[in-house]
């Protein structure tokens, strides 16, 4: 039988409960101060950075359209985990604050001289160091995958992105050019350029794969968080998506030229936008069928041992 508390005892607890609340208050408001100091202090100090990439993402020679998405599910992330984030006590380290001065000098050098990678990355490194020198390298650890999933709103450099897209160009013609083929048709290949009976099929850099390459990796990346365990089959389903978008997208174009024969006015305008957002989605839904598959083998092998 419970022994009834006295009362000095429940008033006592009150009273600890009563005390408590104040500091969990106080603790609660600087941690919104901190929060409101950093974002304040990077939106003055990269503006035109911020621009920069926010206009990129418009920028059909970009193809960065899935970076609107980005920031909306990198904050999402760490919202979702206010739970482990509560406990984890601030300590600022001064290591930020050089981390904050560095990047700051490696954008101003950037824009400088218009290696406007650079600066773009800049920002993402002040932004950690503004996280450490606030909050402890604790916290950056706990918002690692916060932090880098926003790499993925910033266009690689254009010295790999024009390199990337040439590689898919002649690799997405080669592989349609085989396929065609394998199916009974008759295909020149110059390059880039497939011509068939009565049709000439260019793979221009949007029809290259890159940019369903980008919105695939986006897409794994969110699709890790969310659904998948273990970090070796994460990074073995992000190494997978390469290659998912391009056979998707070799099969894009595969089917333009099959619909070129029989119905060209299909391959064009809206039909053919169309046509590579199903594309994306195709090669997503493969990135779950792969998921599951090495589940299904994962299972059967530990059933088997």
């Amino acid at each position: 039988m419970a022994t009834p508390a006295k009362p000095n005892q429940i008033s006592v607890g009150a009273a600890e409960i009563i005390s408590r609340a104040p500091q969990q208050t106080d603790a609660q408001r600087d941690a919104l101060v901190r929060a409101a100091v950093i974002i304040g202090f990077l939106l003055l100090g990269y503006w035109p950075i911020l621009v920069g990439i926010y206009g990129s993402w418009f920028d059909e020679n970009a193809y960065m359209e899935h970076g609107v998405l980005v920031v909306p599910a990198a904050l999402y992330m760490a919202w979702e985990k206010k739970a482990v984030l509560k406990t984890i006590a601030p300590r600022a380290s001064v290591w930020g604050i050089w981390l904050v001065l560095i990047s700051g000098l490696v954008a101003c050098g950037g824009i400088l001289t218009q290696w406007y990678w650079a600066s773009r990355i800049a920002f993402l490194v002040a932004l950690v160091g503004c996280v450490a020198a606030s909050y402890g390298w604790a916290m950056v650890n706990a918002l690692g995958y916060p932090l880098g999933t926003l790499i993925l709103m910033i266009t690689p450099p254009t010295f790999i992105f024009e390199r990337l897209t040439l590689s898919l160009q002649l690799l997405a013609s080669m592989l349609g050019e085989r396929a065609l083929e394998l199916l009974g048709f008759s295909v020149l290949r110059e390059g880039n350029i497939l011509e068939m009976v009565g049709i000439k099929l260019s793979v221009e850099e949007a029809c290259s794969g890159i940019r369903s390459l980008l919105a695939i990796l986006f897409l794994c990346v969110l699709y890790n968080y969310f659904f998948v365990k273990g970090r070796s089959l994460k990074l073995f389903l992000l190494l997978a998506g390469i290659p998912i978008a391009i056979f998707g997208n070799a099969i894009r174009i595969i089917v333009t030229g099959v619909l070129g024969q029989y119905h060209p006015e299909w391959v064009r305008g809206m039909a053919h936008e169309t046509l590579g957002y199903i594309t994306v989605a195709a090669a997503a839904i493969g990135v779950v069928l792969t998921h599951l598959l090495v589940l299904a083998v994962q299972k059967r092998r530990s059933a088997n041992g």
